[in-house]
């Protein structure tokens, strides 16, 4: 499992160089994110790709290459926000993804269970990081 600094699970994106390689899905993965999240109607799938926001290579390729998150996180020396003292914050707020349910009640008759699945369970970062956070301190 690769996880995202901010939780996103990499493995599971659409857009993750490795996942683009073996089957690419990079529209589909725009089409859920403009009807979930809305926005996202001048990205290009061609153009949207990302090596992850762990990959250290200087000239690496990152869905956000400015991702806020990414730098405290690295700045604070940590390996995701679920192991920060801070953790929710403003800062983790700007990556929060949709969970199952929020999904559901915010696409109402439009929600499609098995499109979630596929297309935005990767960015349900919310849940992991507090899971992460809870199994840390056990």
């Amino acid at each position: 499992m690769e996880l995202s600094m901010c939780g996103y699970r990499c493995d599971l994106c659409k857009v993750f160089a490795p996942n683009v390689m073996k089957n690419d899905k990079r529209k589909e993965q725009i089409q859920a994110w403009q009807k979930y999240y809305g926005g996202f109607e001048e990205v290009m799938p061609e153009n949207t790709y990302c090596e992850g926001c762990r990959c250290d290579k200087p000239d690496a390729k990152r869905l956000d290459m400015e991702c806020p998150v990414r730098k405290c996180v690295a700045k604070k020396g940590l390996d995701n926000c679920g192991c920060c003292k801070d953790y929710p914050c403003k800062i983790s707020d700007l990556k929060k993804g949709l969970c199952f349910e929020d999904a559901k009640n915010k696409s109402g008759d439009k929600f499609d269970a098995g499109e979630y699945e596929e297309y935005l369970r990767a960015f349900d970062n919310e849940k992991r990081l507090n899971t992460y956070l809870l199994d840390t301190i056990r």
